[in-house]
């Protein structure tokens, strides 16, 4: 079976595999984004009849999305609360942001695991306080967490500027070989018609 039924100049297949190598590294070799129990563990405090435990994903935040997960165990056995309601809200202290607040949702599949995601339009630290109201009892923490100032070069990334490039190059090159390919066939038309 030919993949090419067309005859191409070796150097035209050998760019059009690399190209297609290339995405495929950057595209699809990369590890999957699963939020649900992921991230890291930031800050672990007992209050009332609770082990309260703060995970964040990205580890180091940027102004933009922000994705919370809460654990809350008991104390006396380390057993997960499972039926657990649960608030976050988060502060931005200085500054004209208002206050966030979402619920902590678990999913049926895996009931330990609370998650919460946030927008934050502002750059500094951020207070985010987590309330657990449960039949064992309730549960507060306070914690703060840093959001650094989005920079325009932070949000392409060694992937995000191979792929500008990968792109860029496949529109001027097919630009380019469209451009060629006309300029040719008019050639010939001409030498066609001056034969005749």
């Amino acid at each position: 079976m030919k993949i090419f039924t067309h005859p191409r100049p070796a150097h035209l297949r050998i760019a059009l595999s690399s190209a297609i190598a290339l995405v495929v590294l950057f595209i699809g070799g990369g590890e999957k984004a699963q939020a649900h129990g992921s991230g890291t563990e930031i800050y672990r405090q007992v209050d009332g009849p609770f082990v309260i435990a703060v995970r964040i994903l990205p580890l180091q935040p940027l102004v933009g999305k922000l994705h919370i997960t809460v654990t809350v165990d008991l104390l006396e056995t380390g057993e997960p609360v499972e039926d657990a309601r649960i608030r976050i809200t988060a502060r931005h202290p200085v500054g004209s942001a208002t206050p966030q607040f979402s619920p902590g949702l678990n999913i049926p599949t895996d009931r330990r695991f609370y998650d919460a995601n946030f927008d934050l339009d502002d750059a500094g630290v951020w207070d985010f306080e987590v309330k657990v109201a449960s039949d064992e009892g309730e549960g507060r923490i306070e914690t703060p967490i840093s959001i650094a100032g989005r920079v325009r070069g932070d949000s392409l990334g060694i992937p995000g500027t191979m792929m500008f490039i990968l792109v860029s190059a496949g529109l001027f090159g097919g630009a380019g070989w469209i451009t060629y390919t006309a300029r040719k066939n008019n050639r010939i038309r001409r030498e066609r018609a001056g034969r005749a």
